[in-house]
């Protein structure tokens, strides 16, 4: 049983009846419904583009939802100065919540007057990231956060 609250593309790859544009259509409607939690029923994947009441019928008995996830709002706080490094021009978060692909998508950090870079997510319980300055050029000596010390949501 694939849970759609948890499952990646390649999971959902797997359950006979799921393509890749169903599938990337089932991610995009759990990163929408991220406020709720995800899914909060299967009769919920008739939402998504491509599944109509035969398909659900169809994938119920490979699919489970075992049960809503816990979403956090956290604020993430970067300060150079902490680092021993001198004021970045920008500041991304990049994590297991976009697959470690920052060049597809990050999330950016504002500046405060106070030096420190700050922004507020919403992540579940569990999600890993990592704090890219100077992210333009994505090279690892850029990062905080990575090689095993990566920040997880607790």
């Amino acid at each position: 049983m694939i849970d759609i609250n948890t499952a990646e593309i390649d999971d959902l790859l797997k359950v006979k009846g799921i393509g890749r544009v169903t599938a990337e259509n089932i991610l995009e409607y759990r990163r929408n419904q991220r406020e709720k939690g995800g899914f909060s029923s299967l009769e919920e994947l008739k939402n998504v583009a491509g599944i109509g009441s035969k398909k659900l019928q169809e994938l119920k008995p490979q699919l489970t939802v075992e049960g809503v996830i816990k979403i956090k709002k956290i604020t993430v706080e970067f300060n150079p100065a902490e680092y021993d490094l001198e004021q970045p021009e920008e500041v991304h978060l990049v994590g297991s919540m976009n697959n470690w692909k920052p060049a597809d998508k990050s999330y950016p950090l504002q500046k405060g007057k106070d030096g420190v870079w700050r922004n507020t997510f919403k992540f579940k319980k569990g999600t890993e990231y990592k704090i890219m300055y100077d992210s333009s050029s994505w090279e690892e000596e850029n990062h905080v956060g990575y090689y095993g010390k990566n920040f997880v949501v607790e």
